[in-house]
């Protein structure tokens, strides 16, 4: 009767380990791009409103998910979901000036023929899963391109002293 009882507890503790280990796992995968409901259109630059589309610059790229947030990939790499505040902070930028029309000058009005002055707006991108925040300039000439001045400033200051905007695009897929 003592080594029934015992097979019985054997059998009951064996059936419940198998039905532990077969029950799938949970996923604990952590999603690092962006969720959230569409707002018909991407950030608004100075009087030009963004698409809600993927813009490229070689292997950069943004997604804007919304006026607020974009899927940002750097590089080819795995993209991240930053948010997007575009303050009314301006500043006088160059850029790449494919014309040379002169419209860029420097100190004592002296022309600058490679390069534009833009008015660029002061925006930050943060990412709370990974704890950063981006500073950097952007400007907008039409709603199918933006320029920045970098990517990854880690100070205001560190874009103010930055005045040229990249050399080309990030331009709508």
């Amino acid at each position: 009767m003592k080594n029934i009882i015992i097979r019985i507890i054997i059998s009951i503790v064996v059936i419940l380990v198998i039905s532990a280990c077969s029950k799938d796992e949970e996923s604990t995968t952590i999603t690092y791009t962006c969720t959230g409901s569409s707002s018909g259109s991407g950030p608004t630059i100075g009087g030009v409103t963004l698409k809600e589309a993927t813009y490229t610059q070689g292997t950069n790229s943004f997604t804007f998910v919304n006026s607020t947030s974009a899927n940002h990939v750097y590089q080819g790499q795995t993209p991240f979901c930053y948010t997007i505040d575009v303050t009314s902070t301006t500043v006088s930028m160059y850029k790449t000036n494919s014309a040379n029309t002169g419209n860029a000058t420097i100190a004592g009005g002296q022309a600058y023929p490679a390069y534009d002055n833009v008015t660029a707006y002061y925006t930050i991108m943060a990412n709370s899963v990974l704890n950063t925040t981006y500073h950097m300039y952007i400007y907008a000439d039409n709603d199918s391109s933006f320029y920045l001045n970098a990517w990854g400033h880690s100070s205001k200051s560190a874009a103010d002293s930055d005045i040229y905007m990249t050399d080309s695009a990030y331009t709508k897929q």
